[in-house]
């Protein structure tokens, strides 16, 4: 690492410093281990013990892989105000079913960019709802959709992992893209707190290039790492990230909860093996048809008896507005699909059924509150 990133870097953590520091005075409380640090939100960084239930992995407003496959992206003007009221909407039942010393409540949107994520969007909305907003950075993989033209084309340069460093540092660190216009051509000063990555079923040549950059600018910021697993790669991506020098405790490997060995409905052994590396195991699915309650709560427990409190997170992956038409040319406000998605499942009925299962109030306050709020500071 070099003089000038250090130097960067050190600056960078002073200043959140500052702003910890003085929320800390004016009597608001820290966390031991995360004193020092914040999570960077769209609205700015927030003490770690303030964000309440944080549920990991979730999408509002919107998603659109238009770019993806190389068409214009979905036209968001005209419905703008409704992405806006009908987000809010979700995210404030969340907000009402938690306790208030389990409050507001915190979501990781970890659209990532160039597929439907709209930073100043994303702070309009964070400013109407009590609920913190985290964004990310990073890039799409090639699972279900091609992967974004602009990682693929910095995937096939020689300099291409240090182009992709330098860009999710500059949103790290400065502020996220601004989609309207062309690639790189403007930013806002709407910081991400989060780096997205992902593989497809098997890792390809342009996704460990996205892994490199992402653990490269992991270990200049500290800045946390969340994954997209398709139909197992759980396990290889932890080793990846670990052999780039990604601390372990910075890494959560995500879609778990069926068939994460690419076998077995409930593996628990694959699971078990994951959580060796020190990584978290993210149950990030919790109520899709292929990730029922019951299921979930099976293979949480089975981590939780064998010593892995401390590394398993959750969430929904759940999104309000979801651009159907994607692939074509032209695009209207008809083809945004509206989800009503329900992001109340997880501090109510997986609560209910961790309880069931003779999960303690202590575990569950770990993995929806304390997990959460240590592995988002930096």
């Amino acid at each position: 690492m070099s003089s000038t990133i250090s130097r960067r870097s050190f600056f960078v953590r002073a200043a959140i410093a500052s702003v910890v520091n003085r929320r800390l005075s004016s009597g608001e409380k820290v966390g031991r281990e995360c004193r020092g640090s914040a999570v960077r939100t769209v609205l700015g960084p927030v003490v770690p013990s303030r964000l309440g239930v944080t549920l990991m992995h979730e999408h509002a407003p919107a998603i659109d892989w238009s770019e993806l496959c190389q068409t214009p992206p979905a036209p968001i003007t005209e419905i703008r105000e409704k992405m806006l009221s009908e987000s809010v909407r979700c995210l404030d039942a969340f907000h009402r079913v938690l306790a208030p010393k389990d409050g507001p409540g915190a979501i990781v949107e970890v659209t990532p960019i160039r597929v439907g994520r709209y930073p100043l969007l994303l702070a309009d909305l964070a400013r109407k709802t009590q609920v913190h907003i985290v964004g990310s950075t990073g890039f799409w993989c090639e699972a279900m959709a091609p992967q974004h033209p602009w990682a693929v084309r910095m995937s096939r340069d020689v300099q291409g992992v240090e182009e992709m460093r330098r860009l999710f540092v500059r949103e790290i660190l400065q502020g996220m893209e601004d989609p309207r216009g062309a690639w790189g051509q403007r930013f806002t000063e709407i910081q991400a707190g989060i780096i997205k990555i992902g593989t497809s079923t098997h890792l390809r040549s342009s996704e460990r290039v996205v892994h490199r950059a992402a653990a490269e600018a992991s270990l200049e910021t500290g800045c946390p790492i969340t994954t997209h697993t398709t139909e197992g790669g759980g396990l290889e991506q932890a080793r990846l990230l670990v052999s780039f020098g990604v601390q372990p405790e910075k890494v959560a490997i995500g879609h778990q909860g069926y068939q994460d060995d690419r076998e077995n409905r409930e593996a628990h052994s694959y699971h078990l093996r994951i959580a060796d590396e020190g990584v978290s195991v993210q149950f990030d699915r919790v109520g899709h048809e292929k990730y029922p309650v019951p299921s979930q709560v099976r293979q949480i427990k089975h981590l939780l008896d064998r010593g892995h409190s401390r590394q398993i997170l959750v969430s929904h992956d759940l999104v309000p507005f979801y651009y159907r038409e994607f692939a074509a040319q032209a695009k209207t406000r008809a083809g945004w699909s509206v989800q009503n998605p329900d992001f109340t499942l997880i501090p109510t009925r997986l609560v209910e059924e961790l309880s069931v299962a003779g999960v303690s109030d202590d575990d569950i306050r770990l993995i929806l509150v304390e997990n959460p709020a240590r592995f988002l500071a930096f």
